[in-house]
């Protein structure tokens, strides 16, 4: 298990969960501290067109132009992650030039944008607990993941991490399959 917090690092859903909405699920850790944990999933496309709900922010989304599904809690909330060189977020995160803006007001120099509807949140404890019981890996995040091409991130994101879990990289989720 990690040492120390982990913002800013991946939660990689290993196969001990199988069940929605975290099977198979990438997370960006934003933040991790002694008051608990928060990320949002990157896998989880909603197929609601962000047009539809934030219109002014459809020039400066990554494709697809989705709203995705953050996690299970407050999904009623927008939450937009963008990467930015002027670093002007509401709340920056551990990895520099990547934070969430206010998506009435975003920086000009946008360069990258996702925008999810919820967050995944662990109370203090929580997420340590689960990472004790295996339930999820931690590797270094990339960027260009975070806003890059969602279908297979599970599956590339397991096969570029430390150790042995490479190995899990042609993990089907049917045990027959396996």
């Amino acid at each position: 298990m990690p040492e120390g917090p982990i913002a800013g690092q991946f939660l990689v859903a290993t196969p001990a969960i199988s069940t929605p909405p975290f099977a198979r699920a990438v997370i960006l850790l934003l933040e991790h501290d002694d008051t608990g944990a928060i990320g949002v999933m990157l896998n989880s496309d909603s197929g609601l067109l962000l047009a539809d709900v934030l219109p002014n922010l459809i020039s400066l989304v990554n494709e697809p132009p989705h709203v995705f599904i953050g996690g299970p809690v407050s999904t009623d909330t927008a939450l937009c992650l963008a990467r930015s060189s002027s670093g002007r977020f509401i709340r920056p995160s551990a990895l520099g030039s990547i934070g969430l803006i206010d998506p009435a007001d975003p920086p000009d120099d946008v360069q990258d944008l996702r925008v999810f509807a919820g967050y995944a949140g662990w109370d203090p404890g929580q997420l340590e607990a689960e990472l004790e019981d295996q339930a999820w890996w931690v590797t270094l995040a990339d960027a260009d993941a975070i806003f890059g091409d969602t279908n297979d991130l599970w599956r590339s994101t397991v096969r570029r991490a430390p150790g042995r879990v490479p190995l899990f990289g042609t993990y089907t989720g049917h045990p027959s399959h396996n």
